[in-house]
């Protein structure tokens, strides 16, 4: 069928009954602009027709409705400017996740020959953002999975970063794989507790991989222990440690730095008022 961009835009977005008005407006846009080439400028213009085939139409739709997210119908998603490429096997970057970026950029793009260390990297957003702005810093990243590695890869070569990709179990770590003598280590790693499930919506919690988001409730800042133990002898003196936290431990993940000397640590909030990064120096 032939259909002006507006009455494709009112089709798809009316048709979408899992998200609230404003939310379909923008997923309608996404699939537009994906798979149709037809961007908001085309919506306004309204001026040439799209053939639309009313079957992958349809499909787009009913994948929307059981709240798969639109991200990994596309296969693709933006994170700090830059487009990466996501799948099953990725969490889809977060705007938190952002601000966590550009607090290290900000602290030290003013600084020469770098070296940075991204655990638990996932879809590598943060490794090949901090790589792209601060481009003259040795970029390493670190995921225990063999397909999470390779979308990283990919999303490396796709932003033309340059990031030495290592395969670790950070928990039980192989230190003859991993760099030592950096200036940054950062990582975003698994910090919802399995009790938080009920509060998430089936959006994560049916299509995000569990491997990378959830922790046991009776030992929830494992992963921050383990790195921070990894801080302490990967680090250079003076080099800063970084982590997205669960914003129901601060104050806990704080603790954990303190337990392995590191100072100067700080609770940062993110831009909703939540704790979400917790920093600090080894000495």
């Amino acid at each position: 069928m032939q259909l002006l961009p507006s009455d494709l835009h009112k089709k798809i977005s009316t048709a979408i009954t899992v998200y609230d008005k404003n939310e379909a407006e923008s997923i309608a846009y996404i699939l537009m602009e994906h798979f149709w080439t037809i961007n908001k400028t085309d919506v306004l213009l309204n001026q040439k027709t799209t053939e639309v085939n009313e079957e992958e139409l349809s499909s787009l739709i009913k994948r929307i409705n059981t709240a798969e997210p639109v991200q990994y119908i596309t296969g693709e998603t933006w994170f700090y400017d830059r487009k990466f490429k996501v799948n099953k096997h990725v969490l889809i970057p977060r705007f938190e996740t952002e601000e966590l970026v550009h607090l290290i950029i900000n602290e030290h793009k003013k600084k020469q020959d770098l070296r940075l260390l991204d655990a638990c990297t996932g879809s590598g957003c943060i490794a090949i953002s901090l790589s792209a702005g601060l481009n003259t810093a040795q970029t390493f990243a670190v995921d225990i999975s063999t397909e999470v590695l390779q979308t990283a890869k990919a999303n490396s070569d796709l932003n033309n970063t340059h990031v030495t990709f290592i395969q670790d179990d950070l928990l039980k770590p192989d230190l003859e794989k991993l760099p030592e003598n950096l200036d940054v280590l950062v990582s975003n790693p698994p910090y919802v507790k399995e009790s938080e499930k009920a509060l998430m919506h089936s959006n994560v919690l049916d299509y995000e991989p569990h491997l990378a988001l959830f922790v046991e409730d009776d030992n929830p800042l494992i992963f921050y222990k383990a790195l921070a133990g990894l801080g302490k002898k990967l680090l250079k003196p003076g080099g800063k440690i970084y982590f997205e936290i669960n914003e129901q431990l601060g104050k806990e993940t704080a603790e954990v730095l303190r337990t392995f000397d590191f100072q100067n640590i700080r609770i940062i909030k993110d831009l909703n008022g939540k704790d979400r990064i917790v920093a600090g120096e080894k000495i």
